[in-house]
């Protein structure tokens, strides 16, 4: 076996699981997004709202606490985070259209790292690197229809969204349990 076989094999024995927790919480969320998709972007929206108010307010809050010779980013980061917020909250819309930007950059990064992986894994036999291999390529698809219509409604998008976290949950669970099977075999 090679050292890259064992260190695989090695890691597939101690954390398989975490692939199906993974799988897991992409379905329950591809489904959450399928079945209630306004709802679903309104969540998001409000979230990273309140995520990016709270955190421009604690960027100034630490100004005055202690911020020291790094004031002036502090002041330029809280004063961002603000005005995240203030437009999440204000124009829903923008916060959508940048998220879907955000989301089809990220899938195009997976889609790549899951690529590499699964071309990795392709000497471990019994590995179900196939089946990560798949993800990968459901990954840059998705964002290359994200960056090709970046102005599709919210709604569509958090189907294409559900769509995908169900295909990529599911591609996940299988390649887990091949895995883990394809570990215990070569153990």
């Amino acid at each position: 076996m090679t050292d890259l076989a064992g260190t695989i094999t090695s890691a597939a024995r101690s954390a398989w699981w975490i692939i199906v927790v993974r799988g897991l919480v992409a379905i329950a969320f591809g489904v959450l997004a399928l079945f209630y998709p306004e709802s679903t972007a309104k969540a998001i929206v409000i979230v990273f709202g309140i995520w990016a108010l709270a955190d421009g307010v604690m960027a100034l809050v630490s100004i005055v606490t202690g911020g020291g010779r790094a004031w002036g980013w502090l002041l330029l980061e809280g004063v961002l985070g603000i005005a995240a917020g203030i437009i999440a909250f204000r124009e829903p819309a923008i916060t959508v259209f940048a998220l879907v930007l955000v989301i089809a950059f990220w899938s195009l990064m997976i889609g790549v790292l899951e690529i590499s992986g699964a071309l990795q894994l392709r000497q471990v036999p019994g590995s179900g690197w196939g089946w990560l291999l798949a993800a990968g390529i459901a990954s840059m698809i998705f964002g290359i229809l994200l960056i090709a219509n970046p102005g599709i409604g919210a709604a569509t998008v958090l189907v294409l969204i559900g769509i995908y976290a169900l295909v990529v949950g599911i591609f996940w669970l299988i390649g887990a349990f091949m895995f883990r099977r394809g570990a215990s075999q070569l153990a």
